[in-house]
């Protein structure tokens, strides 16, 4: 785990910060998958009171990144490959849903936003940012459910978001590679500018498959290593908890 160091926020700085901070901490591996936050240690680094703290926390926590379990804490949600294959499976069957809807909708300022987002990818990939990377990818895959008009859609995929965002960056880290060797979106885009709506839709399936199973043994050697001796379902807490 690297060393935890947060640097003091000004009082000015509202929730938003803290939660950018935290969330930056747990796909950085500064807080691992399972980890305790210590609360009083972090709000003493960051110099702010705990209340903003808690409410970046249970931001995090609708996000589905931090859990809380009463009497015990907040914790980094563990990382199982049941969750991972439950997130994909879910992701795929939004994808081809919100590519669908956006289909009818799209337009000049749909085909210029995608090519902004597309660049950002590009960009924090010649810059070396796997945070930046990963945040403008699924910046990029969420236009389409952004555009597909349709609010439950989008507020489900915001969710499904946070724990993607983590989950590859655990597999960026596993891979001992600062970022994709190279951009793997241009067909992505290209079929979304594109006539043939289930060309896009195959695609976009395809493409949440890559590198899946190599991310699932990731998944499960981290469950090998973190089998836990107390009971099913509790985080575990580690030495010089955050």
């Amino acid at each position: 785990m690297g060393k935890l160091d947060f640097a003091p926020i000004a009082d000015t700085t509202r929730r938003a910060e803290i939660v950018v901070l935290l969330r930056r901490a747990i796909l950085t591996g500064q807080l691992e998958p399972g980890q305790k936050l210590n609360e009083l240690r972090i709000a003493e680094q960051m110099r702010v009171s705990r209340a903003p703290l808690r409410e970046a926390m249970r931001e995090l926590v609708q996000e589905g990144i931090l859990t809380s379990i009463p009497y015990a804490g907040t914790f980094v949600i563990d990382v199982t490959a049941k969750d991972i294959d439950d997130a994909y499976s879910l992701n795929k069957v939004l994808d081809e849903f919100a590519i669908e809807l956006t289909w009818r909708l799209r337009d000049r300022r749909f085909f210029d936003e995608l090519d902004r987002r597309h660049d950002a990818v590009k960009q924090a990939t010649r810059d070396l940012d796997t945070t930046r990377q990963i945040e403008m990818a699924l910046q990029l895959h969420g236009l389409i459910h952004e555009w597909a008009d349709n609010s439950v859609l989008l507020e489900t995929w915001q969710r499904l978001a946070s724990r993607l965002q983590m989950y590859f960056a655990l597999h960026q880290r596993a891979r001992k590679e600062p970022v994709p060797a190279e951009d793997i979106h241009e067909t992505y885009v290209r079929l979304l500018k594109g006539s043939d709506m289930r060309a896009a839709q195959r695609h976009a399936r395809e493409h949440i498959g890559l590198d899946f199973e190599e991310l699932l043994a990731y998944a499960r050697s981290l469950e090998s290593k973190g089998a836990r001796a107390d009971r099913p379902g509790l985080p575990r807490e580690r030495p010089g908890e955050a």
